[in-house]
């Protein structure tokens, strides 16, 4: 769940335009992105995720958010068109898997949304703050690490197919593998508000701020699924010890 758009939103462009982008118009955006996305999975995970359609919109759902993904990243301009069907589709996936962590543990995904959001404001405030500053030392860190993760995580599904699974779904190991991705996640937040910083400085046309949302809303979703499973794998752990 690595951000693919992390390199695309951080180079600069040279179409300057009478109405550029704006951080009030990107955080706007960001925020209409989001509620689209919980709204679709509040609606799924309430009407989808206990029907025998749960499994068919999950597939669909996950092909169609994959194909907006990368539409939207070689067409940046395509943005205001592709990411509110991204967090449809999005949404929807999410609601059905938050459905089945429901499921086992009442109350898991309001927590992963709290923490998820409280996480995304720390890291805003250590960057704005300037506690944390994205120097290119800081941001070719983050963007190996974030290579890694998605190298690990693609090398996990080529061995699943093969009956080996390689990311542990349950204790201390696993427990740490996944705070150790939700870490590099919640770093990425850093990369997206630096990001959204320089597509304004840089006159960025006005579409950059759906494209920079989209950016921001990738990197809410990979949290917050990381959160989620790190969750589940803590109160499985606490479960057994009882």
């Amino acid at each position: 769940m690595a951000n693919p758009a992390m390199k695309i939103i951080s180079r600069p462009t040279a179409e300057y335009v009478d109405s550029p982008a704006t951080l009030k118009g990107t955080f706007t955006k960001a925020f209409g992105l989001t509620v689209v996305t919980i709204a679709s999975a509040v609606v799924s995970g309430m009407y989808l995720a206990g029907s025998s359609a749960a499994y068919g919109v999950l597939i669909l759902g996950m092909i169609a958010g994959v194909v907006l993904t990368l539409v939207t990243c070689f067409k940046p301009h395509l943005a205001p068109m592709t990411t509110p069907g991204y967090a449809v589709f999005e949404g929807a996936v999410l609601g059905i898997i938050s459905a089945q962590f429901e499921r086992m543990y009442f109350g898991i995904s309001a927590i992963a949304v709290g923490i998820t959001l409280a996480t995304m404001f720390l890291m805003l405030f250590l960057w704005k703050a300037q506690i944390i500053k994205v120097t290119n030392q800081v941001r070719s860190v983050i963007i190996s690490m974030t290579g890694a993760v998605a190298i690990f995580y693609f090398i996990n599904i080529i061995a699943s197919l093969f009956g080996f699974h390689l990311m542990p779904t349950s204790g201390i190991f696993g427990i740490l593998i996944s705070f150790i991705i939700a870490g590099v996640a919640a770093f990425n937040f850093l990369l997206d508000f630096d990001n959204i910083e320089q597509a304004v400085s840089y006159g960025a046309p006005k579409y950059m701020e759906y494209f920079c949302a989209f950016g921001l809303l990738l990197t809410l979703v990979w949290l917050y699924i990381e959160i989620l499973r790190l969750l589940q794998m803590i109160l499985a752990m606490f479960g057994d010890d009882n």
